[in-house]
């Protein structure tokens, strides 16, 4: 496996990719590995923005709080959050709608969304989020309008998930870092994932840079619990593991239960709660998720019934999960010799 490992990010290295590092479990076996080689390597405390890999610890923090009987799936948004609140012309989404994308409201503010886009490809010059205070956030908000009821259709929605996480955090009366670091992070042993890289903390957080190779900035927007996590491979291998094989004690019931379907999208994908679900004929199903910000794209998935589990984390913002997906596939071929 250690082979095959260099091999890949050997090929995301000349895929333009300016770092990358990457790790596998099988059967409890862990392996590590970083592109490029040398001084310019990340070292195994180096931090990446997870990006939308986020919303998978959200849905883990929303189904603790479902066990303890302090949410229901089925609440409307207002029962735990009155604004910001978007106009909506229906009914209101619940917790469960909004945890599987189908609360019909779009990624992001209106305004913004093109922005983004333009930003992360290296086109725009200016942060999308820069100057957006909580005020003015809270009126792009109120502008969101969605024409379609909840519930009908799957549209991704990191605003969706944003205000679930705010949602959650005025529940319990804390912040949606620390209240994520006290339910989650902490009882799982993550020892430097969080939205805020202290500066007593020996982790660094990589630069970013554009599909260009422009250097980008941090992420700061005002929705941490759609994307703003920074990990790395060490914890994220912590928690595939922990996912892999939940245990009785608290996270453990709610690892299982985000891992559930909730939503079908395709006829092959499903919705947990903030995780992916792949299911192929003949195949074993894969929980996963993708993510990217202005200057970085990762991948995190794990299978169940054979115990793998693969993340890869890059400082440049190209694709990274076929490289994911080929590491799970590799380790289980591997297993089959």
């Amino acid at each position: 496996m250690d082979a095959e490992l260099r091999r890949r990010l050997d090929e995301l290295g000349r895929r333009g990719h300016r770092a990358v590092a990457a790790g596998v479990v099988d059967r409890g076996v862990r392996v590590s590995g970083a592109w490029p080689s040398g001084s310019e390597a990340p070292h195994a405390e180096s931090l990446f923005e997870i990006g939308s890999i986020t919303k998978a610890f959200t849905g883990v923090l929303l189904a603790d709080m479902v066990l303890r009987g302090e949410v229901g799936l089925d609440d409307p948004l207002s029962f735990h959050l009155e604004r910001p609140r978007p106009a909506w012309r229906h009914r209101e989404p619940t917790l469960l709608e909004l945890a599987t994308h189908r609360s019909g409201l779009p990624n992001a503010p209106k305004g913004l969304s093109r922005r983004e886009l333009a930003y992360s490809l290296g086109i725009g010059r200016r942060d999308p989020w820069a100057g957006v205070t909580e005020a003015e956030y809270g009126r792009l908000v109120g502008r969101e309008s969605p024409r379609g009821a909840p519930g009908r259709r799957w549209r991704y929605s990191s605003l969706g998930f944003g205000l679930l996480g705010d949602a959650l955090a005025a529940r319990a009366g804390r912040t949606y870092e620390s209240l994520l670091a006290e339910r989650i992070l902490t009882p799982l042993g993550l020892t430097v994932t969080a939205v805020t890289v202290r500066a007593s903390s020996p982790a660094r957080l990589m630069p970013g840079h554009a599909r260009n190779g422009r250097p980008r900035p941090p992420l700061q927007d005002r929705m941490p619990a759609a994307g703003s996590l920074r990990s790395n491979v060490p914890d994220m291998l912590t928690f595939l593991t922990a996912c892999l094989k939940p245990g009785p004690e608290p996270p453990g019931p709610a690892l299982w239960l985000a891992q559930r379907p909730y939503a079908r999208l395709s006829r092959s994908v499903q919705m947990g709660l903030g995780w992916m679900l792949l299911t192929r004929r003949g195949k074993p199903r894969t929980v996963f998720h993708v993510g990217g910000t202005w200057g970085f794209r990762s991948f995190a998935g794990f299978e169940p019934t054979s115990g793998r589990a693969a993340v890869v984390l890059s400082n440049t913002a190209r694709r990274v999960e076929g490289t994911g997906f080929e590491l799970l596939h590799h380790s289980r071929c591997h297993q089959g010799r």
